[in-house]
């Protein structure tokens, strides 16, 4: 299966210098949902580690989430120009691997399509 290629057409810079790593199963505590980001929740996991989760990627039963899937919350910094192999989509982000074969999430409105 060929995976489509994207340009990086507005710069990004990671917003948390950690991340949350989740297995099909595993359970988190759901937070508030992000009013700037419909169907994004802030959760806490077994660790302690809370960030940002997709809704498509828990299944949810008032403050408690089971992972639907597994998930790695790791944002990928690009810069203008870069070129991206599109992995998937989750509500406006896009799960990416750049050049160097590294690992993240970048907004859709920061690339198009090659």
């Amino acid at each position: 299966m060929k995976r489509p290629k994207y340009r990086v057409v507005v710069g990004h810079k990671a917003s948390f210098d950690y991340a949350m790593v989740a297995s099909g199963g595993d359970e988190v505590s759901v937070g508030r949902e992000d009013p700037e980001m419909p169907g994004w929740f802030w959760c806490e996991d077994a660790h302690g580690v809370e960030m940002w989760v997709p809704s498509t990627h828990l299944d949810i039963k008032g403050v408690q989430g089971v992972f639907n899937q597994p998930y790695n919350s790791v944002e990928l910094d690009a810069a203008v120009g870069d070129v991206v192999l599109f992995l998937g989509e989750a509500l406006g982000w896009a799960e990416c691997l750049d050049g160097g074969w590294r690992y993240g999430w970048v907004p859709m409105n920061k690339l198009t399509p090659l």
